[in-house]
Protein backbone atom coordinates (compact mmCIF):
# COMPACT_ATOMS: atom_id res chain seq x y z
CA UNK A 1 0.00 0.00 0.00
CA UNK A 2 1.51 3.15 -1.10
CA UNK A 3 1.87 6.26 1.78
CA UNK A 4 0.18 9.10 1.14
CA UNK A 5 2.87 10.95 0.09
CA UNK A 6 3.48 8.30 -3.05
CA UNK A 7 0.39 8.84 -3.55
CA UNK A 8 0.27 12.37 -4.29
CA UNK A 9 3.85 11.80 -6.64
CA UNK A 10 1.62 9.02 -8.52
CA UNK A 11 -1.60 11.34 -8.72
CA UNK A 12 0.47 14.17 -10.20
CA UNK A 13 2.43 12.23 -12.66
CA UNK A 14 -0.95 10.92 -13.50
CA UNK A 15 -2.57 14.07 -13.84
CA UNK A 16 0.46 15.71 -15.96
CA UNK A 17 -0.18 12.59 -18.47
CA UNK A 18 -3.59 13.63 -18.60
CA UNK A 19 -3.18 17.60 -19.38
CA UNK A 20 -0.61 16.47 -21.86
CA UNK A 21 -2.73 13.93 -23.65
CA UNK A 22 -6.02 16.63 -23.48
CA UNK A 23 -3.60 19.73 -24.77
CA UNK A 24 -2.68 17.50 -27.63
CA UNK A 25 -6.02 16.55 -28.74
CA UNK A 26 -7.22 20.20 -28.11
CA UNK A 27 -4.79 21.11 -30.51
CA UNK A 28 -5.44 18.64 -33.17
CA UNK A 29 -8.82 19.74 -32.56
CA UNK A 30 -8.28 23.28 -33.52
CA UNK A 31 -5.76 22.67 -36.61
CA UNK A 32 -8.47 19.99 -38.23
CA UNK A 33 -11.10 23.14 -37.85
CA UNK A 34 -8.81 25.73 -39.16
CA UNK A 35 -7.91 23.87 -42.31
CA UNK A 36 -11.12 22.67 -42.74
CA UNK A 37 -12.84 26.26 -42.51
CA UNK A 38 -10.10 27.00 -44.61
CA UNK A 39 -10.66 24.43 -47.13
CA UNK A 40 -14.45 25.04 -46.93
CA UNK A 41 -14.40 28.78 -48.01
CA UNK A 42 -12.23 28.30 -50.66
CA UNK A 43 -13.84 25.60 -52.52
CA UNK A 44 -17.04 28.14 -51.53
CA UNK A 45 -15.86 30.54 -53.05
CA UNK A 46 -14.31 28.54 -56.81
CA UNK A 47 -10.47 29.83 -55.44
CA UNK A 48 -7.59 27.98 -56.28
CA UNK A 49 -5.06 27.53 -52.99
CA UNK A 50 -1.88 25.43 -52.18
CA UNK A 51 -2.67 22.71 -49.83
CA UNK A 52 1.36 22.22 -48.32
CA UNK A 53 0.86 26.02 -48.05
CA UNK A 54 -2.37 26.20 -46.04
CA UNK A 55 -1.48 23.33 -43.79
CA UNK A 56 2.16 24.73 -43.05
CA UNK A 57 0.57 27.94 -42.27
CA UNK A 58 -1.85 26.96 -40.21
CA UNK A 59 1.06 24.18 -38.56
CA UNK A 60 2.82 27.33 -37.43
CA UNK A 61 -0.59 29.21 -36.36
CA UNK A 62 0.97 30.24 -33.18
CA UNK A 63 -2.76 29.91 -31.74
CA UNK A 64 -3.52 26.51 -32.74
CA UNK A 65 0.72 25.78 -30.89
CA UNK A 66 0.85 22.48 -32.91
CA UNK A 67 3.82 20.10 -32.65
CA UNK A 68 4.82 16.70 -33.84
CA UNK A 69 3.07 14.68 -31.83
CA UNK A 70 -0.40 16.24 -32.17
CA UNK A 71 0.01 15.13 -36.13
CA UNK A 72 -1.44 11.04 -35.48
CA UNK A 73 -4.32 13.03 -33.30
CA UNK A 74 -4.97 15.32 -36.30
CA UNK A 75 -4.99 12.29 -39.23
CA UNK A 76 -6.95 10.59 -37.06
CA UNK A 77 -9.78 13.28 -36.77
CA UNK A 78 -8.88 14.10 -40.54
CA UNK A 79 -9.86 10.53 -41.36
CA UNK A 80 -13.23 9.93 -39.35
CA UNK A 81 -14.26 13.40 -41.15
CA UNK A 82 -13.21 12.02 -44.32
CA UNK A 83 -15.37 9.34 -44.39
CA UNK A 84 -18.56 11.31 -44.05
CA UNK A 85 -19.82 11.94 -47.53
CA UNK A 86 -21.77 15.27 -46.26
CA UNK A 87 -18.34 16.99 -45.03
CA UNK A 88 -18.09 17.85 -49.16
CA UNK A 89 -14.15 16.72 -49.01
CA UNK A 90 -12.55 16.27 -52.78
CA UNK A 91 -10.45 13.38 -53.58
CA UNK A 92 -7.44 14.96 -54.21
CA UNK A 93 -8.10 17.37 -50.26
CA UNK A 94 -7.68 14.16 -48.65
CA UNK A 95 -4.58 12.15 -50.44
CA UNK A 96 -3.13 15.83 -49.97
CA UNK A 97 -3.66 16.15 -46.41
CA UNK A 98 -2.79 12.44 -45.79
CA UNK A 99 0.48 13.17 -47.63
CA UNK A 100 1.26 16.23 -45.97
CA UNK A 101 0.89 14.94 -42.46
CA UNK A 102 3.11 11.75 -43.12
CA UNK A 103 5.89 13.87 -44.75
CA UNK A 104 5.61 16.12 -41.54
CA UNK A 105 5.62 13.49 -39.27
CA UNK A 106 8.37 11.34 -40.32
CA UNK A 107 10.61 14.47 -41.43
Amino acid sequence: MMNKKEYITYGDKKLDEMNKEVKSTNNAVDFVIAVSEMVAAYNERGFDYDMDELLDETYKNEYIDMKKEDLPGALDIFNEDFEDRDAGWLNWECKAIRKWIGNKYYA
